[in-house]
């Protein structure tokens, strides 16, 4: 079965790929800079952000995705840099994206506006190598059904808006505004013409959250993410509760695919304290879907380290950093 649906999936696709393509992330809530460039600088503080996945356990050709984010605050630019590298694997399909972003930073309302871009590269291999275990035939060379490798580049633009103030954020953005085509025009194999072209889609992300019953012992940070190709949406609420700044727990629902818990905790910076130090999270998927017969759920680590920037003056900025990692 498990072969099956992996087959099933690459021949459905093998004229014209069109799907949801970015990955799934369940702590979103700790790297928002993958989903928007405006969201760069805005923690006044030089970070690095890991986050890797492995969704759909024990399903063969199951997705593994993985992102590493850097962002720093640069007020000689009056906003922020940073850049995203990410990683994504499922079945016969591997992409890797690199993307540099700018946001630039303006005061409003007692919060700061970031107005954000970011372009770079991405690269796409698509159909089998023949090293897989779970190729079904020997003989895939041979099959019509099964074009040969695709392995192409292209440019990748996005654009996002992110607003936050010192008790909510929210963020909306668009990534892959190109909508760029991976063709490798038309191909024969043993006499078999395969046109394989592979649509990358627009994506849209929308999220937001606020900070209740702020205080020195417990925090409630409810959030919520909509992500959308125009044709498959998805729909994420959360909620985290902070204790004393150094360990949180919570859950988050995603609309008909899985509950997920979570859990973390923080080593302030020995110097900046609560502003900066080391971050770990850990979640864990309980898919609701159907799929949950063929997987035993999806796993999700989380790694944030944070060097504050000394010179950044307090009357140049709003709202309480810490709020926003």
């Amino acid at each position: 079965m498990k072969k099956s649906f992996t087959i099933i999936a690459f021949v459905l696709g093998s004229t014209a790929v069109f799907a949801q393509q970015d990955p799934q992330f369940s702590q979103y809530m700790h790297n928002k800079m993958f989903m928007n460039p405006a969201y760069a600088g805005m923690r006044q503080a030089l970070c690095g952000t890991l986050i890797a996945r492995q969704q759909w356990s024990g399903f063969e050709g199951a997705p593994q995705s993985g992102v590493l984010s850097v962002d720093m605050f640069t007020p000689q630019l009056h906003g922020g840099v940073g850049l995203n590298v990410m990683y994504d694997k499922l079945g016969f399909e591997q992409t890797m994206a690199y993307r540099l972003a700018y946001s630039f930073h303006l005061p409003l309302a007692g919060g700061t506006l970031g107005i954000g871009v970011e372009g770079g590269a991405a690269s796409k291999t698509l159909g089998p190598t023949g090293s897989q275990s779970w190729i079904a035939t020997t003989n895939w060379q041979n099959d019509p059904s099964v074009p040969p490798q695709l392995k192409k580049t292209t440019f990748d633009v996005g654009f996002g808006l992110w607003y936050q103030r010192q008790n909510m954020w929210f963020g909306i953005s668009s990534t892959h505004l190109a909508a760029n085509k991976f063709d490798d025009g038309t191909t024969s194999v043993n006499l078999i013409n395969h046109n394989l072209v592979y649509q990358m889609a627009r994506h849209y992300w929308v999220t937001g959250g606020v900070t209740l019953m702020q205080g020195n012992t417990w925090e409630v940070r409810p959030s919520f993410l909509v992500k959308s190709d125009a044709t498959v949406t998805s729909f994420d609420i959360n909620c985290i509760a902070m204790f004393n700044q150094r360990f949180w727990f919570g859950a988050s629902y995603r609309y008909q695919d899985a509950i997920i818990p979570m859990l973390g905790f923080q080593i302030p910076h020995a110097v900046t304290g609560e502003n900066g130090g080391l971050k770990v999270g850990f979640a864990y998927d309980y898919t609701t879907s159907n799929l949950g017969d063929y997987n035993n759920g999806s796993f999700e680590l989380f790694l944030n380290y944070c060097v504050p920037i000394k010179f950044v003056q307090k009357t140049e900025r709003h709202g309480d950093v810490r709020l926003f990692d």
